[in-house]
């Protein structure tokens, strides 16, 4: 297989799955389309300043936002678990709709999701042999018509506020297991020959059960479904 072709299948799975995350936030918070619009818009500008500037920027700019990836999407993590409680609480409590206020935190890419993003279009440029722009208006355009076809979606659902708030929770959820599952199997990998037994005791994932646990918890205490 060409694995120019399995590279830039894995971007598109990528941008793909960033769309996801920013479409869940817009088609399931109280937005207008043309609040939606504005989103997706701002994300294939974005996309198109990135192409431009590749050229412009060190790259140890971008390799300091990966270096500090883990911290941040830590704090993400917690900004939605946090706000994800809230906004369901609300509405299941007083009907009172906030996701306009607390949406931001799944529709806004992280500084790490945005070097990320640059480095894909970096990598993209030089495997296709194309001017960088072009690269970030391809995957600007096509950011474009995901987040506007799938948080079109997710509207005509007609999902409350609470739904927003679930997502918000399991998505922080899945951030937390992904930064404590994929470096401790990373290193397990790194350092385990065939005769060596993996060891079960990791006390980080036994926290990271633990907290999922209190986390659901003290979500049932304030009338949060999970």
């Amino acid at each position: 297989m060409d694995l120019s072709w399995l590279t830039i299948s894995g971007v598109l799975i990528g941008i793909l799955i960033f769309a996801l995350k920013v479409s869940l936030g817009c088609g399931l918070a109280s937005l207008t389309r043309r609040e939606t619009l504005s989103i997706a818009v701002g994300y294939l500008m974005l996309f198109l300043c990135m192409g431009m500037a590749i050229q412009l920027l060190p790259e140890n700019v971008f390799s300091a936002a990966l270096n500090a990836g883990m911290a941040i999407h830590l704090i993400v993590a917690l900004l939605l678990v946090a706000l994800g409680v809230i906004t369901a609480k609300k509405w299941n409590s007083h009907q009172d709709d906030i996701s306009r206020k607390t949406f931001w935190v799944l529709s806004l890419p992280c500084p790490a999701c945005l070097a990320a993003s640059f480095i894909s279009c970096s990598f993209l440029a030089v495997l296709l042999d194309m001017p960088s722009w072009k690269i970030g208006l391809a995957l600007g355009t096509g950011l474009f018509f995901a987040i506007v076809g799938l948080s079109e979606i997710f509207r005509i659902r007609h999902q409350t506020p609470s739904t927003l708030g679930n997502v918000m929770i399991f998505v922080g959820l899945f951030y937390i297991l992904s930064m404590l599952i994929i470096p401790a199997y990373l290193g397990y990998k790194a350092t385990s020959s065939p005769l060596q037994i993996p060891d079960l005791n990791n006390i980080y994932i036994y926290g990271f059960f633990l907290g999922m646990v209190l986390i659901g918890f003290i979500s049932k205490k304030m009338g949060v479904a999970i």
